[in-house]
């Protein structure tokens, strides 16, 4: 048995195949991690949806912002954009299967060895804080999900306080663990910079070059930033490489540390 992380899927359902090709993947005996945004952007969100649910048994999946916003618009609180690629999936006869399936995954998933979110972690969190947020954060979302995708939105907070209520947990817990890129020196979130990590204004760092206080020896997988491609940083590894913009598709064995990867197939891209 052996278990693969790969990066964002974005819709990507040819690349994807071929890269489950390349590692010789098996839905019998192998596990798949995938660090969320699985849809839009690409041209077969259906396609990938599709086979994530029906091998949802392999599969270690957590919420990026791409799959938080599918559920704000399966659920009419907001509408598909000009860049949405999501109408056929909308459309879907399995529609319901889908968002049932996907109100039920976390923000955040770990083993023993690897810790999971779509873009890290607060540096100044402890993983038990991470954790009771990513089940706060699905208990609600299971519970009452118009209410919390309702109140998800927003760029504040935009700093960890203990004194946050419920919705503000919420929000940041969202904020941190599916868009996170940069923080400044006082680990406030900024929402702006997109960019290479040569190109970082002076006043910003990544997030994972904080010093951080979890007292474990986990190693995060995180996705999101495509822009700096594939990275191993000093905690962990990034594995969005920019498939759905025309680069590759990432795999990382979680138990060799070897790397895969597949150049996007133009069949997935806009």
């Amino acid at each position: 048995m052996a278990t693969y992380a790969i990066g964002d899927l974005q819709g990507c359902f040819y690349t994807f195949n071929k890269l489950l090709e390349k590692i010789s993947f098996s839905t019998s005996n192998d596990e798949l991690w995938l660090v969320g945004d699985i849809l839009n952007r690409g041209q077969n969100s259906l396609e990938v949806v599709d086979w994530c649910y029906n091998n949802r048994q392999n599969i270690k999946l957590v919420l990026g912002n791409h799959d938080l916003h599918f559920l704000a618009i399966a659920f009419s609180l907001k509408n598909l954009s000009k860049r949405d690629t999501l109408s056929k999936l909308l459309s879907s006869a399995k529609l319901k299967s889908y968002i049932d399936w996907l109100l039920s995954i976390p923000l955040l998933y770990e083993n023993d060895d690897y810790v999971m979110t779509h873009a890290g972690l607060l540096p100044s969190w402890r993983k038990d804080d991470a954790v009771t947020l990513s089940r706060s954060f699905s208990d609600g979302l299971l519970d009452n999900p118009e209410s919390l995708l309702k109140s998800m939105y927003g760029n504040n907070p935009n700093q960890w306080h203990d004194d946050l209520d419920k919705d503000q947990r919420n929000r940041i817990a969202v904020n941190v663990m599916t868009r996170m890129r940069c923080l400044d020196k006082n680990e406030c979130l900024d929402f702006k910079y997109k960019g290479t990590l040569n190109t970082i204004p002076e006043n910003l760092k990544p997030w994972f070059s904080f010093e951080t206080s979890r007292n474990d020896n986990q190693l995060l997988i995180s996705g999101h930033w495509s822009a700096i491609n594939f990275h191993k940083h000093p905690l962990g590894f990034a594995l969005d490489s920019g498939c759905v913009w025309g680069e590759q598709l990432t795999a990382l064995c979680l138990e060799t540390k070897k790397i895969f990867q597949e150049k996007a197939d133009l069949k997935d891209l806009a």
